[in-house]
């Protein structure tokens, strides 16, 4: 006899355990029956200014993945002043790293601590993200693996993301793409290099090799799936990050979307956007699978 799921539609938790509260969203798993199942959070992008829980980066992806059986948080970070907003950037509380880093990580300590009533198998924890949230997931993945911590992550979810406070050069198969789609628009290296700076606020460069994990020791970084846009210069920093990677011996599956710009999980009225998806879930499952595998006895 199967268990049913207590809950099945999304609902919000608050955690105001501390200041400032932290929103996070929660979309159960959609599978029937009593076994455990995979868990994911989940963080937006928008250059760390913009994007909240209802944009399709966060809902739609959520949606879709909870509905192929992955139980799904998303988080409500705090943003930094938006770009032009020169009275905000001067105020002494204006957000900046780590703040948005620290509230990913209490969402994940909030699943760590309710892994059973999510029903949500504690080795098969992954942590995601698309562009700025990318930015986070890989940041927060980084910062549990050095705490040593037990709560690690089984695996890392990255779309397009941005890895690095300057933007890499592209290799040729990138610049051919790149030169065919001036039309859709791109990040500039001077463009990238002010979204970093902003995140980390004037005058604190020192920040950067902290706020992005390009470029750092990446020894122990769990498995990874990087899957980018086709159209797309932040696909560079993409690329650089595997390498990254694989120079550490770490796994790494790499990818794109075919015939997609920068954000193409915002539209998922969109063929590309279930391709994603399912690129996604059959990613986790496959690593789910080898996790739940039981250990062979040498005799």
């Amino acid at each position: 006899m199967t268990t049913p799921d207590h809950r099945r539609s999304p609902y919000e938790v608050s955690l105001d355990e501390s200041t400032p509260p932290l929103r996070v969203r929660v979309y159960p798993a959609t599978t029937r029956g009593a076994e455990l199942t995979d868990g994911l959070l989940w963080m937006h992008g928008g250059a760390f200014v913009g994007g909240d829980l209802n944009m399709p980066e966060g809902d739609a992806v959520c949606r879709a993945l909870a509905a192929n059986g992955i139980c799904c948080l998303a988080v409500d970070y705090r943003l930094a002043p938006k770009f032009g907003a020169w009275r905000a950037q001067r105020r002494p509380d204006a957000v900046r790293y780590p703040a948005p880093v620290d509230d990913c990580e209490r969402a994940w300590r909030y699943l760590d601590d309710n892994c059973a009533r999510l029903r949500i198998d504690p080795r098969r924890r992954y942590i995601g993200g698309a562009s700025a949230g990318a930015t986070l997931a890989a940041t927060l993945t980084l910062r549990l693996l050095r705490t040593s911590e037990p709560a690690r992550a089984a695996g890392a979810v990255l779309a397009y993301p941005l890895l690095h406070s300057e933007l890499p050069a592209a290799a040729a198969p990138l610049r051919a793409d790149l030169s065919r789609s001036r039309r859709l628009g791109q990040f500039s290296p001077a463009a990238v290099r002010w979204i970093a700076r902003n995140y980390v606020g004037r005058g604190r460069t020192d920040r950067l090799s902290h706020a992005f994990p390009g470029g750092s020791d990446l020894s122990g970084f769990p498995r990874t799936l990087i899957h980018n846009s086709q159209y797309d210069s932040l696909r560079a920093s993409g690329e650089r990050f595997a390498e990254e990677l694989r120079a550490h011996n770490r796994p790494v599956d790499i990818g794109f979307e075919p015939g997609t710009r920068h954000g193409h999980l915002n539209r998922p009225d969109r063929p590309a956007f279930a391709a994603t998806i399912r690129t996604i879930t059959d990613w986790i499952a496959a690593g789910s699978q080898s996790i739940s595998q039981p250990v062979k006895s040498p005799h």
